[in-house]
């Protein structure tokens, strides 16, 4: 966003009304923890007092970044503003799953869970095609849980229910992956080595080569030390 977003005149307008501060979020792992960065990159509005706003969780391109920041001075799209809508009408799925994607950009892993199982409860068969993403999202919450083995379940939950989607190649690649941060090599290379069998084509076939190799060079590091 750096070379694109903020270099934009309609971006660069908002510094008459605004100060932008720049912090480096992946060295500065207190000032992360302390705004509770989920990922990069990621804008925190905030008051003159301190108190945030709201916030824009990754890439944006100048005009909806812009669109978003105006929006969010005048009270619309925020956390709060979702919240209230929320409570009057639980059985509204985009909001559901807008509030999941909020709650997650704050590390508020639980609150992003309880908002993607009631998008899945709300939509079991995908009809408003959010369901889907939740489902695989439920997932990708565990990893960031660290939660690796019900990460695991959550991601052959998803397979069971889509085992022929685009992001049926994904599910297939992080199990492996949970499996290894969970400290099971045998079974990460096991699933590393049959995802490049049933995917020879893939896109991700590279990063799961490194996989492999890494974990096939811990395993050797570690039996030499144990001679």
């Amino acid at each position: 966003m750096e070379d694109s977003t903020f270099t934009s005149k309609d971006v660069i307008a908002l510094s008459k009304d605004m100060i932008f501060v720049k912090a480096e979020g992946k060295k500065d792992t207190a000032m992360g923890d302390r705004f509770a960065i989920a990922g990069f990159p990621t804008v925190v509005l905030m008051k003159s007092t301190g108190e945030e706003i709201d916030r824009i969780y990754g890439y944006l391109p100048d005009s909806e970044f812009v669109s978003t920041i105006q929006a969010y001075l005048q009270g619309k799209e925020t956390l709060e503003g979702m919240k209230n809508r929320f409570q009057k009408d639980s059985t509204d799925v985009e909001l559901a799953t807008k509030l999941a994607d909020k709650y997650e950009s704050r590390r508020s892993y639980d609150e992003a869970a309880l908002c993607y199982q009631k998008v899945v409860a709300l939509d079991p068969e995908n009809k408003k095609g959010k369901s889907k993403d939740a489902l695989f999202n439920l997932a990708w919450l565990e990893i960031r849980r660290k939660d690796y083995l019900k990460a695991v379940d959550a991601f052959q939950n998803f397979l069971e229910k889509y085992p022929k989607d685009e992001m049926t190649e994904d599910a297939e690649r992080y199990i492996p992956y949970s499996y290894a941060q969970a400290g099971d090599t045998t079974k990460a290379l096991e699933l590393y080595q049959k995802f490049l069998i049933d995917h020879p084509s893939s896109a991700d076939t590279g990063w799961v080569k490194g996989k492999i190799k890494e974990l096939k060079k811990e395993g050797s590091t570690d039996s030499s030390r144990t001679q």
